[in-house]
């Protein structure tokens, strides 16, 4: 008899910034600093996706530059956000800061929006493919001939969904903080 186990990873998301500090190109920026349960090579990718949809991220090695043009954030000058990404315990550790502190609420709202965004992206990933799972076994459902394996492939069906109905839910909590 063959039994689908399933475990899929709890990352679990804290809607939770520090203020921090971090030197930077000779400056001591001011700015927040957020945990992830994920390594920090996916954070750095992740980071890169979301800042360009309002910057132009630049990899400077061991942290990212990035610069928002000011026709895009309603000023007359251009805005630098800085961003590093260190391993930490158990996953890792993002900073986000601005060299104007005047914008140091807008750099809160801003991290925690990536960390939403970033740990939303992965629920539905994980949604994605179990429902690609469920969909080759209803294929393998049809195909069969046999009542006992047809009524396992159900039961692994059943699972996958409830399943997929958890992960929806995480991802309408995750939304709701």
């Amino acid at each position: 008899m063959f039994t689908l186990l399933v475990s899929f990873s709890q990352k679990k998301f804290e809607p939770k910034a520090t203020s921090a500090q971090l030197s930077l190109e000779g400056k001591t920026l001011k700015g927040y600093t957020t945990n992830f349960d994920f390594g920090w090579e996916d954070v750095r990718r992740g980071w890169w996706e979301y800042a360009r949809a309002f910057g132009t991220p630049l990899n400077m090695k061991t942290y990212y530059k990035v610069t928002v043009p000011s026709q895009i954030n309603d000023g007359n000058v251009d805005i630098e956000i800085f961003t590093q990404t260190t391993d930490g315990n158990g996953g890792s550790d993002f900073f986000l800061g601005v060299e104007n502190e005047k914008y140091d609420e807008q750099a809160r709202t801003m991290i925690l929006d990536f960390k939403k965004e970033f740990y939303i992206k992965d629920l539905v990933e994980q949604i994605e493919k179990k429902q690609e799972k469920a969909d080759d076994l209803s294929d393998e459902y049809r195909d069969s001939v046999l009542e006992t394996k047809k009524q396992e492939l159900l039961n692994q069906i059943s699972t996958i969904e409830k399943e997929i109905a958890q992960l929806r839910d995480r991802i309408k909590a995750i939304e709701l903080m």
